[in-house]
């Protein structure tokens, strides 16, 4: 289970600059251009880059033409399915973006099975399930009987498109390194060309959407808070990377690509609640509110045993 590790972290890392790009969308950004943020990780990746080559040196440009080729494609698919996460958001209804975005484990596991030829044992796929469980205790409770009965159709295909394509970088990303030994080598050379693929991918949709380079001009050249802005896109590129740093090399060692999906999500949800509960009150434009009920600890609590019985089970 040490494989586990690192998806927990990597989460813990991508939640708290989640919030930071939810203060950057809400305060900085025009109505509907926050998709912009997308643009304003390119200083990650190039970072990601330069970080890769400074410690490995040249030996991280010594792939196969193919299997480099594989590593920018998922770096490509990954950045699209961030585009359809923003446009999911910006259409409303964050309930449904977060009801159907808990689908990704089961996206994982097909593909896995798929495109991987990964075969779950009884016990891995009767833990997945008692954590698919979990999430599923802590999702439900959380939304209105309103947002569930009546749900935005379009934010649920918006939803499962950037799901779909999440999950097949991955996929590709791993489907690439099985062929060759898994080491820190290939960890760097692999890390390299998909921060290459995400850079270029960034790049060109800079070039191409004038509404989102105008959107990054005001927010951090024009604003009369550009520092401040400056001093959130620093918090929010150094939270990713090191998020991206841990789930990648996780993606190297774990058995079932599905696992690493299933523990990143359940853990996003439990991060998100102590985030909220014990932050609010001290950043509260940082993160928007949420009464600790009692009915809320007990779903909580539920999710955990579930949690802790998966775990368990799967080991």
């Amino acid at each position: 289970m040490l494989w586990a590790v690192f998806p927990i972290f990597a989460q813990l890392f991508y939640t708290s600059g989640s919030y930071v790009q939810n203060f950057l969308a809400d305060t900085a950004f025009p109505k509907g251009r926050a998709g912009a943020l997308i643009i304003a990780r390119l200083p990650c990746f190039i970072i990601s880059m330069l970080l890769m080559y400074a410690v490995f040196g040249r030996i991280v440009l010594v792939l196969p033409l193919v299997t480099a080729l594989g590593f920018i494609a998922a770096g490509v698919i990954n950045v699209f399915g961030s585009v359809f996460c923003f446009k999911a958001l910006q259409e409303g209804d964050a309930a449904d973006v977060i009801i159907f975005g808990q689908l990704s484990p089961l996206i994982s596991l097909g593909l896995g099975v798929m495109v991987l030829g990964e075969k779950i044992t009884t016990a891995q796929g009767l833990g997945f399930l008692f954590i698919m469980a979990a999430i599923a205790v802590v999702v439900t409770g959380s939304t209105t009987k309103k947002e569930r009965t009546n749900p935005n159709f379009k934010v649920i295909r918006l939803t499962l498109i950037s799901a779909f394509f999440s999950i097949l970088s991955d996929i590709v990303f791993v489907y690439f390194a099985r062929d060759i030994l898994a080491d820190t080598t290939l960890y760097a050379q692999s890390f390299f060309f998909f921060s290459l693929g995400s850079a270029v991918t960034v790049l060109v949709l800079f070039i191409c959407l004038g509404k989102w380079r105008k959107a990054i001009r005001s927010v951090f050249v024009k604003s009369k808070n550009r520092n401040r802005n400056w001093l959130c896109l620093v918090a929010d590129n150094l939270s990713f990377l090191l998020g991206e740093l841990l789930f990648k090399y996780g993606l190297l060692i774990v058995p079932v690509v599905a696992m690493m999906t299933v523990v990143s999500k359940v853990t996003n949800l439990f991060a998100s609640f102590f985030f909220t509960v014990f932050l609010g009150k001290i950043f509260p434009k940082f993160i928007h509110g949420k009464r600790l009920t009692k009915a809320i600890l007990v779903r909580y609590l539920i999710s955990s045993i579930f949690i802790v019985a998966g775990i368990m089970i799967m080991n």
